[in-house]
């Protein structure tokens, strides 16, 4: 780049759209779009009302300590995760199933010491879980839904009902019937198989946009960004000289960082059409979060607690996460694949999978039932994101977890292809 700043536009302030402004901060001069009225795009705070709860997000969203981007964001924009998050060894809990937690041992050690020292699983299916997650590591074969490689492993209905599904949901947010082998093993392969400690939790302390959101949108304007709330962008224009066209105002690059569904109407016009139709036809699953309220103190038997059968999967004890001990909050994932419920529907579910964790949690007082309807791109076998290159050679640079090349939709991936995004914009302008 010369020493003039070029202008760059940002689409969308979500995590993804912050992590390129912040990247781009002193190299450039850059104005940020926001439709919204704040910034945090799907991880932020609900602008409502939190009927009596200590801080409601648009979710529960978990972070793990392989999320390195996400904390080197924190660091740059003056946020301490070590303060603001609770950070919690890798333990497998389910009330209802498996039990085990990672071992203070290199890795792999830590997981296989765990897993053998598991409860409420046989051996046989012990040592069936570590032949297959060796399998996993090693397999350099063509991507199939994790399914059927575990139908091909002939793995028993335990272990799919107490690890696999659970994880792959959890981590995936896709059902394994159709979610991809190989994104698992990237998964897997810089999480839990890494080292140790990244499989760590960092579960927030405080609502998300205290803990990322708005300390970046306050670092970005203390380095001279410039902040549009409330302006949506209409469709990018590609003009002769290269520059592109946003909202009348040209600009030397683009990065439209918003959801897939929404990046099809941003495109310029001259887009060609198999561009558009991958964005346009990107399948969705939905993340259902319940939070509830009760009487009396919910004592779980883990921060972190879940159900092989149940409707929610997981349950977080707030009072460890900055908030009261008569708080949980209950997640769903892939709760379209469950259906369209009522948020009443919701309520009454969770409520009932926690009383058979916790009978006596006393009266239910206040919940809210939260469903993002497309909260992350499915991560299918064989997915194939949009091909960005044409419209990287006219100057717009996507960005969003949907396009990252290894990950499922997840914070970290967010946050990297922002970062992707941004620096590939710098070395090319």
């Amino acid at each position: 780049m010369t020493n003039t700043k070029r202008k760059i536009a940002i689409i969308g302030a979500g995590w993804s759209g912050l992590s390129a402004a912040v990247r781009l901060s002193g190299h450039a001069d850059v104005v940020l779009f926001e439709a919204g009225k704040s910034a945090g795009g799907r991880a932020r705070a609900l602008a409502a009302d939190n009927a009596g709860f200590s801080f409601l997000d648009n979710g529960q969203h978990i972070m793990l300590y392989a999320y390195r981007s996400v904390r080197h964001l924190m660091d740059k924009i003056g946020v301490d995760y070590r303060k603001n998050c609770k950070r919690l060894p890798l333990q497998w809990y389910l009330a209802d199933g498996l039990r085990f937690q990672t071992a203070s041992l290199p890795a792999p050690l830590h997981m296989v010491w765990g897993i053998l020292r598991a409860r409420n699983i046989a051996r046989r299916e012990k040592l069936a879980l570590l032949r297959q997650m060796r399998k996993l590591q090693r397999y350099e074969g063509a991507d199939m839904p994790i399914g059927q490689w575990l139908r091909e492993q002939s793995c028993p209905p335990k272990l799919l009902r107490d690890f696999w599904r659970p994880l792959v949901l959890g981590a995936l947010n896709t059902p394994p019937e159709t979610a991809g082998l190989h994104i698992l093993q990237n998964v897997l392969r810089d999480g839990v198989w890494a080292e140790k400690n990244a499989a760590d939790y960092l579960l927030p302390k405080t609502d998300l946009n205290s803990l990322l959101a708005d300390p970046a949108v306050d670092f970005l304007r203390r380095h001279g960004a410039e902040i549009r709330f409330g302006e949506r962008v209409g469709r990018l224009e590609i003009l002769p000289d290269g520059r592109v066209r946003a909202n009348g105002q040209v600009f030397d690059a683009a990065i439209p960082a918003v959801a897939p569904y929404h990046a099809a109407a941003l495109m310029p016009s001259e887009t060609p059409d198999e561009i558009q139709t991958t964005f346009s036809q990107t399948n969705c699953h939905s993340i259902t979060t319940v939070y509830l309220r009760y009487a009396e103190t919910v004592a779980l038997p883990a921060p972190v607690c879940g159900l092989a059968d149940g409707t929610v999967q997981w349950f977080f004890q707030r009072g460890l996460l900055g908030g009261s001990g008569r708080e949980v909050s209950a997640v769903i994932s892939a709760s379209d694949q469950i259906g369209r419920l009522a948020a009443e529907e919701w309520i009454r579910r969770a409520d009932a999978d926690l009383r058979r964790i916790c009978p006596d949690p006393g009266a239910l007082l206040v919940a809210k039932a939260l469903t993002e309807k497309r909260a992350t791109a499915a991560a299918e076998a064989g997915r194939r994101p949009p091909d960005c290159r044409w419209l990287q050679r006219h100057n717009i640079y996507p960005a969003g977890d949907y396009l990252h090349p290894r990950y499922p939709a997840t914070l970290e991936a967010a946050v990297q292809s922002g970062n992707m995004a941004a620096e590939m914009l710098l070395n090319r302008l």
